[in-house]
């Protein structure tokens, strides 16, 4: 039987499977209205983070990659939330407004 916890380097390649395999070829694939109709139906808020993507770069200007702005994004999501638990938290006796309702 083989050893299966030994690998031999010689034979790895940094070549990837679907390389010229046109099975994996996307391209090959019509592509659709219908198709990307019924995906930002079922996926509303793709089409919204795009739109908030697209508001952003048009402010910030050119100087900030896809990823910058994404992450620019996040970073002031994330505070903007912490903010206002802490201040929920300030406001009701340490409970944020879910956890009020929740309380009911």
């Amino acid at each position: 039987m083989k050893n299966l916890t030994t690998t031999n380097l010689a034979t790895i390649t940094n070549t990837t499977p679907q390389e010229n395999n046109p099975r994996f070829d996307v391209s090959r694939f019509p592509q659709s209205d219908n198709i990307i109709n019924a995906l930002n139906e079922m996926f509303p808020e793709q089409s919204f983070e795009d739109k908030t993507l697209q508001k952003v770069k048009e402010i910030l200007g050119t100087n900030y990659s896809t990823e910058e702005v994404k992450s620019l994004i996040a970073s002031f999501e994330y505070l903007i939330e912490n903010w206002l638990e802490e201040y929920e938290r300030k406001i009701f006796n340490n409970k944020t407004v879910k956890e009020l309702l929740h309380s009911f």
